[in-house]
């Protein structure tokens, strides 16, 4: 299974600490954050990474091409790399084969290695895509910027509502998906819309009744993407 990365953006809020160096690449632990998605996926079998990149695409590549991985990358560059995600995940499609399920994860997101095995052995069944989900929404940091969830529970968890202005949700959008090759069918109905985000690919399956969920339980990750968060994942960095 192949894991695409979206690492295509400047990450602005954090450019008081990153001194010019891509987001990405920003260590903890000796380690960057990149690697770390890169080795944490490679317990869930995922062996092919496509890395979607943009700002500073250039220093991004030659560093990770530097590293002795032991997997498989493919680089794409998104020359629209200041616009929404949805436009990066779409340019990934070549790489797909058709009828292959494959996942999806955010490069500033700090997952461990439990979250991604969970959510890459789970079966699609009825839905075209999946998103691991956190209920324990009294514990996610920056919950007012975090993407909200609605759900329906049955045999399976079904998405029924996601964004971040929801008032009354039930989980948070973690930031990893398993999808079927029909997920850019929506991404190319919600350009075509006019609508470029992830979500908006989301919200087209949402529409269907084709967007389902994985609880990730216990699993630890947070969202890195302003100095405050950085700030507090060094602080409870002892999880890893």
């Amino acid at each position: 299974m192949k894991l695409v990365i979206i690492a295509a953006g400047e990450g602005s809020r954090l450019r008081t600490v990153i001194d010019g160096i891509h987001k990405t690449l920003l260590k903890l632990n000796e380690k960057t954050i990149l690697e770390r998605i890169i080795e944490n996926a490679c317990f869930a079998e995922i062996e092919h990474f496509v890395i979607i990149t943009g700002y500073r695409h250039e220093y991004l590549e030659v560093y990770i091409n530097s590293l002795d991985l032991g997997v498989k990358i493919d680089f794409i560059y998104n020359p629209e790399w200041d616009k929404a995600n949805g436009i990066s995940v779409l340019m990934s499609k070549p790489l797909i084969q058709t009828g292959e399920s494959f996942m999806i994860s955010m490069s500033d997101h700090i997952y461990d290695a439990d979250l991604f095995s969970s959510i890459a052995q789970s079966d699609l069944g009825e839905f075209s895509a999946i998103v691991g989900l956190d209920f324990r929404t009294d514990q996610v940091y920056d919950i007012d910027d975090a993407m909200k969830v609605t759900v329906s529970k049955g045999n399976f968890i079904k998405v029924t509502a996601m964004s971040k202005v929801l008032s009354d949700f039930d989980a948070i959008d973690c930031g990893v998906f398993k999808c079927s090759y029909q997920f850019f069918n929506a991404l190319e109905k919600a350009q075509r819309q006019g609508n470029f985000s992830l979500a908006d690919g989301c919200k087209e399956l949402i529409s269907k009744g084709a967007m389902g969920g994985v609880d990730i339980g216990n699993s630890f990750w947070m969202d890195v993407d302003t100095p405050e968060s950085l700030e507090e994942l060094n602080s409870v960095y002892k999880l890893f």
